[in-house]
């Protein structure tokens, strides 16, 4: 047992150096394509940020909610609709950002924009779906040990504090606004990085790792346990990516995981303030990065084993 297991790990680790989304780009100067890359996506970055300052004056209501990004809202009967004007605008934010260093990449590598996404096929909805469900059941089996262990239950959702119509109007902008962050930093994290650090090692252990830390970096949270928490999540979304060749799966289960959060444990602009986590709650987050494997696994080796000339998932 222990030598069949050694060898199908074994065998997936192979499959996942090998995968299309870390495939070499055509032609050469590699080394020189990244020293250009580096620089320009920082320019890009900068030139989005100060687009987006100059629409923020332009629009004052906008520019409001941009500068309050981070910071928590006063709970009010009418909270929920602040909470989905600013997540709004997170969304719109990072999503611009996301497509600039999408755009940078493209151009740098002269390559189509999908090389960094689902490289040599279309959109899969079916891996989009079933990394949906996947965390969503997760997220649900998690509910009585996150309240075993002290956490607060009180769904924005079903909380009849928020005036009711409200709640409509949170969960239409969270969904929006989650699905537009959570392809975004899947893009810029499992897209451009992961391809990017693709060109220095092609080690799927290792790309998982330093995807991971540069996942959780970004988020800027300075708690310790916070920070491993998201160093898992980031390194398991990353082997999903490896092992399927695209980002859908993770795409599917980022947005769950937030969306499910926001409207079922806390509004958003509290879920996502700094906060000490007891170190307990990093064996749930290993469980959970463990089945997610598991599930890659089962869709990877399925999708492997298709018959020649069987019909392609359909495309969005």
């Amino acid at each position: 047992m222990v030598s069949s297991f050694t060898s199908r790990f074994a065998d997936a680790v192979t499959q996942a150096d090998n995968s299309e989304l870390t495939a070499p780009f055509p032609g050469g100067r590699r080394w020189l394509r990244l020293v250009v890359f580096l620089p320009l996506a920082t320019l890009t970055t900068l030139l989005t940020f100060v687009i987006l300052v100059v629409v923020g004056e332009l629009v004052p209501a906008l520019g409001a909610q941009m500068n309050t990004l981070g910071e928590r809202i006063e709970d009010t009967p009418l909270r929920l609709i602040e909470e989905g004007y600013r997540t709004l605008a997170f969304g719109m934010t990072v999503g611009l950002v996301a497509f600039s260093l999408l755009a940078t990449a493209a151009m740098t590598w002269r390559t189509p924009l999908k090389a960094f996404l689902w490289p040599g096929r279309p959109f899969d909805l079916k891996l989009f779906g079933l990394g949906l469900v996947t965390m969503i059941a997760i997220s649900i089996l998690w509910i009585p040990f996150s309240l075993a262990t002290g956490g607060e239950w009180r769904p924005p959702v079903f909380d009849t504090y928020y005036v009711e119509y409200t709640r409509y109007t949170y969960v239409i902008a969270m969904a929006v606004a989650l699905f537009a962050g959570a392809a975004a930093e899947e893009v810029i994290c499992r897209g451009v990085l992961l391809r990017v650090s693709a060109l220095i090692t092609r080690r799927s252990l290792l790309l998982c790792l330093i995807n991971g830390l540069l996942f959780s970096a970004v988020h800027l949270d300075p708690d310790p346990v916070s920070f491993l928490q998201r160093a898992l999540v980031g390194m398991g979304w990353a082997w999903a990516a490896l092992r399927l060749g695209g980002l859908e799966f993770a795409i599917g289960a980022h947005f769950a995981n937030n969306l499910f959060i926001t409207l079922i444990w806390s509004p958003m602009s509290a879920a996502s303030q700094t906060q000490e986590v007891p170190w307990f709650v990093v064996v749930p987050e290993l469980i959970t990065m463990a089945v997610v494997v598991v599930v890659v696994e089962v869709l990877a080796r399925r999708r492997r084993q298709r018959p020649p000339g069987s019909a392609e998932p359909q495309a969005a």
